[in-house]
């Protein structure tokens, strides 16, 4: 739209600089008897046409176009042919001074319009012209060599206009296809940068403990006790670390494009699996299972949705730490069976919402100070869903828990 409106910035150039030239040219001393009136028409028509055309682009309607098929413009351009045919037809037929103003049809044809129609539009023009030079009283026979030369420029003009519009829009899609390209290649370090920092910091952080409480129990005499502490802290930091690389791995083989090993998955029973391993892992939550149990096969990866509903079973439990129900319906919505998980959690900030399935992106919050993660969790849940072809939305409130609903399609994608 921009390379558009440049183009017509150029004809009402074109415009202003020819129209006061023409009524120069036409009030000169001139033997033929001119109708001025035709003339003053034909200039009215021009200013018309160039102020229509640029409020058609800078205001489109929000009706659309009147004939859709018909590109803006061409209707105004046969008008433009028949006023200007007439304008020569009055002011004098082949020895008029307007043909060369009238050169201006051919070129907003040329530049307004694709090839074929553009021709198309100078056609028209040059039948006109002819027709009326045939019909003017002062037309001879030895006069058709100057009407061949004029119809040569008429189709000239559009000729080259067509070709200087089309290297204008080649350079302007050659530009924006570098600006997208340069912003998206800022973006692609810019993400590289921060998964490198983030992934370095999450890495580093069970490391320091790992290492500073094995210092401390190879250099140090302490009571058992104190022995078994530093222990259980070790112990907990590496399987930490070892969540996180295993967690950096899927996201990584996800985000690298994985095949995904699909068959008809009973849907119901994957979440009683995944209720069960849960409600098992912990004493002080109550998972219930709500909805039909009779859902349609879906066509997907088994591992992967178990993936799914395993990170957010987990994420309900672990962030509702005084224990609470957890609720989870399954149903079916248009084309999907649907998952809502429900807990009664810290929940979710407003602010934070939108940012929770990016990588390393946990909540700084008092109450999760105990809560460790690595913050990659959810990324890895929304990647599994787009690629199969599903959607997750989620809503919360702070203090009050938080819904997950998941949609997987059920024939798949």
């Amino acid at each position: 739209m921009e390379l558009e409106r440049r183009l017509v910035r150029i004809i009402t150039v074109l415009a202003i600089v020819t129209v006061p030239i023409t009524l120069v040219l036409i009030n000169l001393p001139h033997p033929q008897q001119v109708d001025y009136s035709v003339i003053y028409l034909a200039v009215a028509a021009i200013t018309v046409l160039i102020i229509v055309q640029n409020l058609v682009l800078y205001y489109p309607s929000k009706q659309g176009k009147l004939f859709p098929r018909v590109p803006h413009f061409f209707i105004g351009m046969i008008t433009f042919d028949i006023i200007f045919s007439a304008l020569i037809y009055f002011s004098g037929g082949l020895e008029s001074p307007a043909f060369f103003v009238m050169l201006l049809g051919p070129l907003m044809a040329g530049i307004l319009f694709e090839l074929p129609l553009a021709m198309v539009s100078t056609t028209i023009l040059a039948l006109s012209y002819t027709s009326v030079l045939v019909a003017h009283e002062s037309f001879r026979m030895e006069n058709f060599q100057v009407l061949a030369f004029n119809l040569l420029f008429l189709y000239l003009a559009c000729l080259l206009s067509n070709r200087l519009a089309l290297e204008l829009r080649s350079q302007q899609q050659s530009r924006d296809e570098v600006a997208s390209l340069g912003a998206f290649i800022r973006r692609l370090e810019k993400a590289k940068t921060e998964f490198v920092s983030m992934a370095s910091h999450e890495l580093r952080t069970p490391l320091t403990s790992i290492h500073g409480f094995s210092e401390i129990l190879r250099t140090k005499d302490m009571e058992p006790e104190k022995k078994t502490e530093f222990y259980r802290i070790i112990l907990n930091e590496s399987e930490r670390l070892s969540r996180l690389i295993n967690n950096l791995l899927n996201l990584s083989t996800i985000e690298a494009g994985i095949e995904l090993n699909r068959e008809m998955v009973n849907f119901t029973e994957l979440i009683e699996e995944d209720i069960e391993f849960f409600q098992s892992q912990t004493g002080i939550h109550q998972l219930n299972y709500h909805g039909p149990r009779q859902l349609p096969l879906v066509y997907g990866d088994p591992d992967r949705i178990h993936q799914i509903f395993k990170n957010i079973l987990s994420n309900a439990i672990k962030y509702s730490p005084d224990g609470g129900p957890v609720e989870i319906e399954t149903g079916i919505e248009g084309k999907y069976v649907t998952v809502t998980v429900t807990d009664q959690g810290i929940g979710i900030p407003a602010d934070d919402l939108p940012h929770i399935f990016d990588r390393f992106r946990r909540v700084e919050r008092k109450e999760m100070s105990d809560i460790t993660g690595t913050g990659l969790g959810l990324a890895i849940v929304k990647h599994l869903v787009d690629i199969h072809g599903g959607q997750i939305k989620v809503r919360s409130e702070t203090g009050q828990g938080t819904t997950f609903t998941v949609f997987i399609p059920i024939r798949g994608v």
